[in-house]
């Protein structure tokens, strides 16, 4: 028979990237948007296509496909507030989570279709379907309207994970007709073949297979292998994300729950609205003499930084960080949070202050983890992912202040990689998840350290206290900044 290859393509919030692997999952090609994508393969021997995306995204599109209005993103994008008050007041909270495990926050996408309704209500009127992301690059492909499980879990209040289905009810109370959301299925089922229009803008050959695909987190859980119950990722990108496999489909409050992407298989979840987005701050706006110095060398300004930030003593010498430089979205959810830098004398230096923002997120990852704890579901297996995961310093920082081992996957594919197998399961090329444990390569463990992890206990409870005390204070701020 001859080699089969699988295409995976992740579509970003500010790049997109995509992979061809062999039947052993061993990489062929990769590309990013920076680049041209030239396939090497023959077409027609591409078995498979999975798409991964930003999630949950809000897409509008009239009766040709074509976007009426730029996406509405995920929990980012805070514009709702009336309309989560709104919901919850008319159906009642408890209602809302009895039906969807979730209750309503900035992560939902039921309230961004309402503010869209309410707002845009010439665009509302040519709207045919109500899309995600990865919905929608499926559709480019095949020109069919899905939606997978996992993606469809965010759009509360609508989606019930029990029957795996859109609650009528609920639809009926965000005010949109049913018609305009597709079918939910599984991220590994075929969503359609490439119609002939993509087979000439990709090069793909017409009627090759493309799967429901899911969000791009989730792909990346793929990727490095963690799909069995208490097997989590850590996930170090402009905003920080904790997900877990779970055994049952419900997370504690304050948290995200839904299927996962295989069948019967569910997932719980977090992000904070700013991590990476923070280092990179600090380094464009306070690093400058880093940067003209990594001009040039085998360093960059991100190693520069962590190597002062290394020099300082854990807990920053009295320094703690609230990483609300967005607001934040779990586990506290409040759009009108703001970053918070509490304990600075004369003598704390640029190396104390970035060291208190790579602290500050891992106090994060600990309240998540906690959260988790606090309702039975345990976080077994961490492995870190994402760009700020190569900082050895930041992993060390982040495993002593949770206590939790991470295995480091030095694999610069991610989400891409987790598409392509994930496009090869619901093809048949795998009939098991043998091929990705074969493929998976652990480059490194970083474990917590019991002296340091004290040490941190009493700056986390410090951090936990902070947020109830200013949280008035910060309201008040974030009002004032908006006049």
């Amino acid at each position: 028979m001859a080699e089969q290859y699988l295409l995976g393509i992740d579509i970003g919030t500010s790049g997109s990237s995509g992979v061809i692997v062999d039947g052993d999952l061993a990489v062929v090609a990769s590309a990013s948007t920076e680049h041209d994508f030239r396939v090497p393969v023959d077409p027609a021997a591409i078995a498979g296509v999975g798409v991964s995306a930003i999630f949950a995204a809000m897409q509008p599109v009239d009766g040709d496909g074509d976007p009426l209005r730029p996406a509405i993103l995920y929990g980012v994008d805070t514009r709702t507030t009336d309309e989560i008050a709104d919901l919850t007041d008319r159906i009642g909270g408890e209602a809302i989570y009895e039906t969807c495990g979730n209750r309503l926050t900035f992560q939902s996408v039921g309230p961004k279709i309402l503010w869209y309704k309410r707002n845009e209500p010439e665009l509302f009127a040519e709207t045919e379907q109500i899309v995600d992301a990865t919905g929608y690059v499926v559709h480019e492909l095949t020109g069919n309207y899905t939606i997978d499980n996992a993606i469809a879990s965010y759009f509360h209040p609508m989606y019930d994970p029990e029957t795996c289905s859109w609650d009528e009810e609920m639809v009926e109370a965000v005010g949109i007709s049913r018609d305009l959301l597709p079918d939910p299925g599984w991220a590994t089922e075929i969503a359609g073949g490439v119609t002939d229009e993509a087979a000439a803008e990709t090069g793909l050959e017409p009627g090759t297979p493309v799967i429901v695909g899911t969000g791009d987190a989730l792909a990346s859980m793929v990727s490095v292998g963690a799909v069995d119950p208490g097997e989590a990722i850590f996930m170090y990108g402009t905003t920080g994300v904790i997900f877990t496999v779970l055994g049952g489909n419900r997370a504690p409050e304050g948290l995200w729950s839904g299927p996962f992407v295989f069948e019967d298989t569910y997932h719980a979840g977090g992000g904070m609205a700013t991590s990476g987005a923070i280092v990179r701050w600090f380094r464009d706006e306070l690093a400058d003499a880093e940067r003209r110095r990594a001009e040039g060398a085998a360093a960059d300004a991100y190693e520069l930084l962590d190597g002062q930030a290394a020099d300082v003593a854990p807990g920053s010498d009295g320094l703690v960080l609230l990483p609300y430089f967005s607001g934040e979205r779990t586990p506290i959810t409040d759009d009108s949070a703001r970053g918070t830098l509490v304990g600075l004398t004369l003598q704390h230096t640029k190396g104390h202050l970035f060291r208190a923002i790579l602290e500050g997120v891992g106090y994060g990852f600990r309240h998540h983890v906690e959260a988790m704890a606090d309702v039975g579901i345990d976080v077994d297996r961490v492995r870190a992912i994402g760009g700020g995961a190569g900082s050895e310093l930041w992993r060390g920082i982040v495993s002593d202040i949770t206590g939790v081992s991470q295995e480091y996957v030095a694999d610069p594919l991610g989400s891409p990689l987790g598409d392509a197998f994930l496009a090869g399961y619901g093809t048949g090329v795998f009939e098991s998840l043998d091929a990705l444990d074969a493929r998976v390569a652990v480059t490194g463990s970083t474990d917590p350290d019991p002296e340091t992890r004290d040490v941190y206990d009493e700056y986390y409870h410090v951090y936990r206290d902070l947020y109830p005390q200013v949280r008035d204070s910060m309201h008040r701020l974030a009002a004032l900044g908006d006049e």
